[in-house]
């Protein structure tokens, strides 16, 4: 969000990148693997569709699991989805491109970037 720049301003958007690395290591507590639904609906009668967990981890990688949770922690507004733009989610490291500064949280890598506007 850029809140560390002296250009910040709340109905703006400062441009700082965030790549999570290793995705691959989803973990999650209980049977939520089996049980979390995720839903699409394409306002057609009938075109309700539903994937668990395991499955979108099989079919698009655990960053897709990781883009979907922090969208819904995001605020809804005209921002959420150029900040979501931003989110990288990676299944290997780089470490070369990204190296700004890291926290690790779960097997999962967060890389801070700020490119774009300074």
């Amino acid at each position: 969000m850029g809140k560390h720049k002296p250009i910040w301003d709340p109905s703006t958007d400062c441009g700082d990148y965030v790549v999570a690395t290793g995705c691959t290591d989803v973990f999650v507590t209980g049977k939520k693997m089996v049980q979390k639904q995720y839903y699409k609906q394409t306002t057609r009668p009938g075109a309700l569709k539903s994937i668990n967990m395991e499955q979108m981890v099989r079919k698009w990688g655990g960053g897709e699991v990781l883009k979907r949770a922090v969208r819904g922690m995001l605020p809804k507004n005209r921002l959420r989805d150029p900040r979501l733009a931003r989110l990288k989610g990676e299944l290997c490291v780089f470490r070369a491109l990204w190296g700004c500064g890291c926290e690790t949280s779960y097997g999962i890598e967060i890389w801070y970037a700020n490119v774009g506007r300074t």
